[in-house]
């Protein structure tokens, strides 16, 4: 309930940001068409979309329905950690551990930011949350010596099942997946001895049947990861990302970063000297994927967000209840631990909410107040035209002229940035601009990230050549302007 409530303030009063109105915008296609047009340029599966598309019919296209869908994932995960020491005998401190690394993840502000999104990654937690639980259930059976079809089928099936619906998610769901099965294979190679061969097999069995969950896909995704390789992407490999992704987890930087971070060494120093099969498990599976991830960020192409480490939460939030219900010597010691990282979490989240975010219901409203017959609006890139498509359904809100074409704009001769629906300016565009400006009065333009999509600022220049500058308004990377 605690994780509810703080997972629905400004859920409905908040404009989407861009890719939320991506996620509107694929949700209101055909299944047909998410199912064979969309993966020729989007980068992600459409199993989301699809259950999107699905949850809009039951519950409509406001901006609170559409995020409504991660709000339950995002519930249901919090209800399974709790679940965890019912699930996991040999979790250290049992019950009481899993319903504080519940609490931790309730409470947790990079959990109730993406809970808020209608995008995958609530999603994603969830599924990743249940495979990494079947993987620790099915490791204790196989330490067990317990290897015989009646005992590992229920843990192995559900760890296929939920790794499927990971990589279902999200296509950096196969490097979760690679940590845990690394995970598993290391700890029973250390640990165990005699029976590595069965044990290989139910291994390999659980992660057949999860690329036969997925496997309706597997040609998409070899053509997408293709598609990924071919495009420009906007981010690039800076110190930073070395621990982007934690201050993610842990939900803040600073005090917040500090408390969790203590709790989790101390949790993982624990596990490792009570059960060092399972602790070497959990650092598997929380290491070597971020790791892989940034080794190919700073080698081979920049590919690091931190949002994409959202799954990592949940065990890192286990490690640090460890932490709090075992490692610390007195009682009072652990409820003062917990009420201190509680509240700094808490604080975060407060944070948070005051937080300045994309705000394209704001533009477009601002816009209409403004605008005059006969002014054009004009946006770069051509992926904006995706927001607009959502929130300006006024027949008064002026004429758009999108800068090559509507997305996806397919099959140019021309560079690509992200996907291959949006491609980069080119001359012949100037030209239609200009056809545009000479048959209009004042001009809104739009752009956000235009030097990724425009590098020569050729847009901006044409207008300016012709009309001039009378405002400019900022919101994060977004700037529209009003030449007259």
């Amino acid at each position: 309930m605690l994780g509810l409530l703080l997972r629905l303030p400004t859920l409905a009063s908040r404009s989407l940001w861009l890719d939320e109105t991506y996620s509107a915008w694929f949700s209101a296609l055909t299944l047909h068409q998410l199912w064979t047009d969309v993966p020729r340029y989007e980068t992600h599966p459409p199993m989301y979309y699809s259950m999107l598309a699905g949850w809009r019919q039951l519950f409509g296209a406001t901006e609170a329905a559409l995020r409504s869908l991660s709000v339950l994932a995002s519930v249901l995960t919090i209800a399974a950690v709790a679940c965890a020491g019912r699930v996991l005998r040999s979790l250290p401190g049992g019950d009481v551990t899993a319903l504080v690394a519940a609490l931790f993840l309730a409470v947790n502000t990079g959990s109730i930011a993406y809970a808020q999104q209608a995008r995958p990654y609530a999603l994603e937690t969830l599924f990743a949350t249940l495979a990494i639980l079947a993987a620790w259930s099915l490791l204790e059976r196989l330490l067990a010596g317990r290897s015989a079809a009646r005992d590992v089928l229920g843990p192995a099936a559900a760890l296929a099942v939920s790794t499927g619906a990971t990589l279902w998610m999200h296509d950096t769901g196969a490097i979760v997946a690679l940590g845990i099965w690394a995970g598993l294979a290391l700890t029973l190679l250390v640990h165990t001895r005699g029976q590595h061969g069965r044990q290989a097999l139910v291994l390999a069995a659980a992660g057949l049947g999860a690329v036969a969950v997925f496997s309706p896909f597997l040609v998409r995704l070899a053509m997408q990861v293709s598609q990924v390789s071919a495009t420009t992407f906007w981010v690039r490999a800076e110190p930073k990302d070395l621990v982007a992704a934690w201050y993610l987890v842990t939900g803040g930087s600073g005090s917040t970063l500090a408390g969790f971070g203590v709790l989790m060494l101390a949790g993982l120093a624990l596990a490792w000297k009570r059960r060092r099969p399972q602790a070497l498990f959990l650092v598997v599976v929380l290491l070597l994927p971020l790791a892989l991830v940034l080794l190919i960020s700073f080698l081979v192409k920049p590919i690091f967000i931190d949002r994409l480490f959202e799954w990592m939460t949940p065990p890192a939030m286990m490690a640090a209840a460890i932490g709090a219900v075992a490692a610390l010597p007195a009682r009072a010691w652990r409820v003062a631990a917990v009420v201190l990282v509680t509240g700094l979490s808490l604080k975060s989240t407060y944070w948070f909410y005051g937080m300045q975010r994309e705000d394209w219901r704001g533009i477009v409203q601002a816009i209409e107040r403004q605008a005059r017959p006969g002014d054009l609006v004009v946006v770069v890139p051509n992926e904006l035209s995706v927001p607009l498509a959502y929130y300006a359904r006024d027949p008064a809100f002026p004429e758009v002229l999108v800068l090559p074409g509507p997305f996806p704009a397919l099959g140019l001769r021309r560079q690509y940035v992200a996907n291959l629906g949006a491609p980069r300016i080119a001359p012949e565009d100037i030209a239609t601009l200009r056809a545009s400006l000479a048959v209009h009065g004042r001009v809104w333009y739009i752009d956000r990230l235009a030097d990724l999509y425009d590098v020569d600022d050729s847009v901006r220049r044409e207008i300016a050549a012709r009309h001039t500058l009378r405002s400019r308004t900022r919101n994060l990377g977004i700037v529209w302007s009003l030449y007259d």
